[in-house]
């Protein structure tokens, strides 16, 4: 008897971990199936790479969508402490990410109305917050890796506040392993930034395919000329893995796969930048 009611009792608590599980989980945009660096192709951080476009293309959830704009508990924005929010125009974040053995690169495209960063932290404001979560179990108090990266506000500038809960990361280094642009014009700000093997922390020093982490990007909005200047609100993926306390079970979950972007003979995609804006 004792031992049916110790099995009655695991499986409630399966199910309701479970179902708290599902109210966060994307049902389209869970997992990101990352594409490995063709051979011959050189990511520089700052190039901003026309490669990065067909990966922005190619890289989709179960519904057929690029990973943009991703709804988090049903939201595209979440607005925060008297922000609001006036669509995809005034802030909308779309991300892609490659690897090969050394490195994983990631590239943030964020649309935005006003960049605005008055605050010295680099997440008090138009900045990105990033965690990893290198078991990839997605449970519970797992150890994380947390990088908060912004421009200043002049758009000028990289703001950096690199945080390290596992201790032995050297940190990201501007210009070597982070570039940010703000296009005015356009009002987007494009992220490329990389995180080799060794500062995660990966055994070997090596990614290899199959491999999987946890990530949560969140890219928070100011907006001066509203009156909401500092983090009024953000939008990326899985953005409860940051905010609201550091929460590792909030992370989505990339798996590194041996998939390659096609590249045309001299190594450059038919794609550009400017087409990401077309597909969104």
């Amino acid at each position: 008897m004792k031992k049916h009611v110790l099995i009655a009792i695991a499986l409630l608590v399966f199910v309701t971990n479970t179902i708290a599980d599902a109210q966060w989980r994307s049902k389209t945009h869970d997992v990101y199936n990352a594409l490995t660096i063709p051979p011959g192709v050189d990511i520089k951080i700052g190039d901003f790479s026309e490669y990065w476009e067909g990966v922005f293309e190619t890289v989709k959830g179960s519904d057929g969508t690029i990973f943009c704009g991703v709804e988090y508990s049903g939201n595209v924005f979440e607005e925060h402490n008297g922000g609001k929010w006036k669509g995809t125009e005034d802030h909308q974040t779309c991300f892609a990410i490659l690897w090969e053995p050394e490195a994983i690169y990631l590239a943030i495209a964020v649309d935005d109305d006003e960049h605005e960063h008055a605050a010295a932290a680099a997440w008090n404001g138009d900045g990105a917050q990033l965690a990893f979560e290198m078991s990839g179990k997605r449970t519970a108090g797992q150890q994380m890796f947390l990088y908060n990266v912004g421009l200043d506000d002049k758009a000028e500038n990289i703001l950096q506040n690199a945080l390290n809960e596992n201790p032995g990361g050297a940190g990201i280094v501007p210009d070597e392993d982070i570039a940010i642009v703000r296009n005015e014009d356009e009002k987007e700000t494009y992220y490329e930034i990389r995180f080799t093997a060794e500062e995660l922390q990966v055994k070997g020093k090596k990614f290899s395919e199959g491999f999987k982490f946890g990530l949560g990007i969140c890219v928070n909005d100011g907006d001066r000329e509203a009156g909401q200047e500092g983090q009024k609100g953000w939008s990326g993926w899985y953005t409860h893995s940051i905010v609201f306390g550091k929460n590792s079970e909030h992370t989505g979950l990339v798996v590194l796969t041996d998939e390659q972007l096609a590249v045309e003979p001299a190594n450059k995609l038919a794609t550009t930048w400017g087409i990401l804006k077309s597909v969104r």
